[in-house]
């Protein structure tokens, strides 16, 4: 396995870690103080982030600033903002979905929905087919959320 495969991994541990976190916190202040604490921190944590890469040559290149790119921002549109909607959307979400259908349910059925969207992304955005292999693939991931989702 290359080492880039564990970067997704983590990303999934985090979705569900998150929320579930967030969910319990919810009960504790209620699940937008939940939520604003956790964009207080991604906001701090992006800052830190960012100026590391931008002032340590070579630490993330890619991550930095594209090359030749102008100022900060240059060509900004408002579906600049639409990741950032999407995060919310997922933030406030998730835990939402925790506490009503559980966390397993609530996974299964987000990453069906991943799994279309990727095989419409890939397809349509960054011109990657939708082969046979993806499709069956992606087909039976969904099979198996849709069982555990109505027999759960």
């Amino acid at each position: 396995m290359r080492l880039i495969s564990l970067v997704p991994l983590l990303c999934g541990l985090a979705v569900v870690a998150q929320a579930g976190l967030n969910r319990r916190f919810a009960g504790q202040w209620g699940l937008l103080s939940a939520v604003l604490m956790n964009m207080v921190v991604a906001t701090v944590a992006t800052f830190a982030v960012y100026a590391v890469a931008r002032s340590v040559p070579g630490f993330w290149p890619e991550a930095a600033a594209p090359a030749g790119s102008g100022r900060l921002f240059d060509g900004f549109t408002v579906w600049h903002l639409l990741p950032g909607l999407c995060g919310v959307l997922i933030v406030v979400g998730m835990p939402w979905a925790i506490g009503r259908l559980g966390a397993v349910q609530s996974a299964l059925l987000l990453m069906a929905a991943q799994l279309l969207t990727s095989l419409v992304w890939d397809a349509m955005v960054e011109g990657r087919p939708a082969t046979l292999a993806r499709v069956v693939g992606s087909a039976v991931a969904f099979a198996g959320a849709a069982i555990a989702v109505w027999k759960g």
